[in-house]
């Protein structure tokens, strides 16, 4: 009994393949008529009865005159790759000039962000997850699905040849649990059931504005100390110099250099310092508050100026300011 199953065992593969072969002809046929599609048909039917390289080989050719070449590179790059078939080795350089020109037609495809997620092309699922996906080239629509978020839709342009890379961010849809995904916070009022504050928008803006207040009232000190100094000077030259229009000591002349710098230094020093200041405390008003509110110094006619004013003996800084 075994030895007669050894026996038929060859001849049921024989009987397979000249079924196969015979189908393989009947395709050729038709495909010289321009019946592809017919022919793609018999091929299959071939390849079903016995699964070798020319009848893969051939499947592929037909896929490839019906533009099916996604379908086509793989049916071909599998044929390609037998060992031995010397169909193939008889035809190999039609066969790779055919895969050449599918793979001119095909991109592959990265989506990113669709880790967990299905992808679609012009509404037919190409995948799950972010690929790489053999696709066709051209003007396509991606759409990317995933349970309990809203689905994305663009229009994209897929080079013929070569890698397109997509990027999708999922919304969660609302009310809906997205485990998958992380919750969207944003515009969530801040409570005291231990979830996190909302963001402040406005802490740069208002950190930003009390370093110019602190900045303008280091220079305003500045400033007071220079006159200060100045005064000492003077009081100094009055006490001991003749005045100014009469001839002088070397020394009465560097005092009188000396208070001029001073009080060159202090102005400068004080409107710097008070503008700054202004600067600093418009920042601070005008920064939006965590609810999204903001306060504008110039819409409700915020004003501040300062300038030094003469005074007997020194100089002053007058501010005048509207909140």
């Amino acid at each position: 009994m075994l030895a007669g199953a050894a026996l038929l065992a060859p001849a049921a593969r024989a009987d397979a393949q000249g079924e196969a072969d015979a189908l393989i002809a009947k395709g050729v046929e038709l495909r010289e008529k321009g019946r592809d599609d017919e022919a793609l048909t018999v091929f299959r039917q071939a390849l079903a009865k016995a699964a070798s390289a020319r009848a893969r080989a051939q499947v592929g050719l037909a896929e490839q005159a019906l533009g099916m070449w996604v379908l086509a590179e793989a049916d071909l790059a599998a044929a390609l790759a037998t060992d031995g078939d010397p169909w193939i080795a008889k035809n190999r350089g039609a066969l790779e000039g055919a895969l050449g020109v599918v793979r001119k037609r095909i991109t592959t495809l990265e989506v990113r962000g669709a880790e967990a997620a299905e992808v679609y092309l012009d509404g037919v699922r190409v995948g799950a997850g972010a690929g790489p996906f053999r696709v066709e080239a051209g003007k396509r629509t991606l759409e990317v699905r995933a349970s309990g978020f809203q689905s994305t839709t663009r229009a994209v342009e897929l080079p013929p040849g070569g890698m397109a890379r997509e990027t999708v961010t999922l919304v969660p849809v609302p009310g809906s649990s997205a485990p998958d995904g992380p919750a969207d916070t944003r515009g969530a009022p801040a409570d005291t059931r231990g979830r996190p504050p909302a963001e402040d928008p406005g802490a740069g803006q208002r950190l930003l504005g009390w370093a110019f207040v602190g900045t303008g009232a280091a220079l305003l000190a500045t400033g007071g100390v220079g006159l200060v100094v100045r005064k000492g000077i003077i009081d100094d030259y009055n006490a001991t110099c003749p005045g100014l229009g009469v001839d002088q000591p070397a020394s009465c002349d560097d005092q009188v250099s000396s208070s001029r710098t001073w009080l060159t230094l202090s102005i400068l020093t004080l409107v710097g310092g008070g503008v700054f200041a202004a600067g600093g405390i418009v920042l601070v008003a005008a920064a939006p508050s965590a609810d999204g509110s903001a306060k504008s110094t110039a819409g409700a006619g915020g004003r501040l100026a300062c300038s030094p004013t003469g005074a007997p003996g020194g100089v002053a800084l007058a501010c005048a300011g509207r909140f």
